[in-house]
């Protein structure tokens, strides 16, 4: 519901308002997922033949990880960090078929891996591969690759800024997905003895304590800009009420303010456009748009002067559209004002030159008035 206030001119002529600026500080929220520890498929070598080497080059990914958006109902979002830190492993597997006995009998697997963990314009990896190597020989070989498994521990571990290109893929309804990714080589060789070899190289993200599995994304928002024109409760609706006046007599000017009510926690206000309902060219105001921002807690005030030249009523009203100003910020939002100018312009009363008959008897008048005064004075005195 808009709150309308009448203020008349002879309380507002003349009075300002202002206060010092204030360096705009974002606050802060952080959205966090701790999944289980989750692997990736494999990328597999097979080789078939004694002295033998393949090599598989390939990218494999794990399930991704689902971290909360900024909720732009709550705010405006200026800035996010993303951080991760998690341990990751290396995990190479081997099996093969070799001859009843003799030497040889052999299959090596050699997994070389990269894990990347990313989110929207930003990317974390290992710091470099992770390599692990493994064999089998004479009877072991045929057994389950699971029962034949060497691994190698690592971990991601990175914080970056979100480039404001970027930004609005971490705002509004629904999870921000960090894709879980390796890429890298697995090799098979086998020996003299050997007839056939198969490697397999996986990439495990997370350990077995899912509260040390960090996915985070920590979001620098502002709060709404709350635009009014009182300086203490939200006034949207204001009407300056010029009263009544006569034709011709001196312009009368009422001031008035524009507040930002909040905190160093809001967003700034620009003026982006003044609307007129009748622009009613007797009406004439400082009102001006700006863009550079009117931060949370100051004020700004301006002027409404009204020149009675025409009889009658008259009025205007001053449709204000705002905006948030947060440069760059994703959610910002649009507020409308309105100003009513009224006024009510009467002809001035006639002035009255009295005709020459009517001076005489004036005079006329004064001067019998005067005799009268002397005689009873005289009278006076002689008793």
């Amino acid at each position: 519901m808009k709150s309308v206030y009448r203020l008349l001119p002879a309380i507002l002529a003349g009075v300002s308002f202002g206060s010092a600026a204030m360096a705009v500080t974002p606050l802060q929220s952080t959205a966090t997922a701790n999944p289980a520890a989750a692997t990736s498929g494999m990328v597999s070598a097979s080789v078939t033949g004694a002295s033998a080497t393949a090599t598989t080059a390939g990218s494999v990914s794990a399930s991704p990880v689902q971290v909360a958006k900024f909720n732009t109902a709550t705010g405006i979002l200026v800035g996010a960090t993303v951080a991760v830190n998690v341990p990751v492993a290396a995990t190479g597997q081997v099996t093969g078929t070799v001859l009843s006995s003799g030497g040889g009998r052999r299959v090596t697997s050699d997994v070389s891996l990269t894990g990347t963990i990313a989110a929207a314009g930003v990317t974390f990896s290992t710091p470099g591969a992770l390599a692990v190597s493994h064999f089998c020989t004479g009877g072991n070989c045929p057994n389950s690759a699971g029962n034949q498994t060497a691994s190698t521990a690592g971990s991601i571990v990175g914080s970056s800024a979100v480039a404001p290109g970027s930004l609005a893929s971490y705002a509004g309804v629904g999870t921000v997905a960090f894709t879980n990714s390796a890429t890298g080589t697995t090799k098979v060789t086998t020996g003299s003895g050997a007839l056939t070899g198969t490697a397999n190289g996986l990439f495990t993200f997370g350990g077995t304590l899912a509260s040390a599995n960090v996915y985070s994304i920590t979001y620098d928002f502002l709060n709404f800009a709350n635009p009014s024109f009182n300086g203490s409760t939200n006034l949207s609706a204001l009407t300056l009420d010029f009263g009544t006046l006569f034709q011709n007599s001196a312009p009368v000017t009422i001031n008035f303010s524009l507040y930002n009510i909040g905190n160093i926690n809001s967003a700034g206000l620009s003026l982006t456009s003044i609307g007129r309902s009748t622009n009613d060219a007797n009406f004439t105001t400082s009102l001006a748009t700006f863009t550079n921002g009117l931060d949370g807690g100051n004020s700004l005030t301006y002027s409404m002067t009204f020149n009675p030249l025409a009889l009658g009523l008259a009025n205007d009203l001053f449709t204000l559209t705002l905006a948030d100003f947060a440069p760059g910020g994703i959610g910002g939002r649009t507020y409308q004002l309105t100003a009513n100018a009224v006024a009510n312009v009467v002809a001035a009363p006639p002035t009255v030159v009295p005709e020459p008959a009517t001076w005489a008897m004036l005079v006329l008048g004064f001067g019998l008035v005067g005799v009268a005064r002397r005689r009873r004075t005289v009278r006076a005195t002689a008793a």
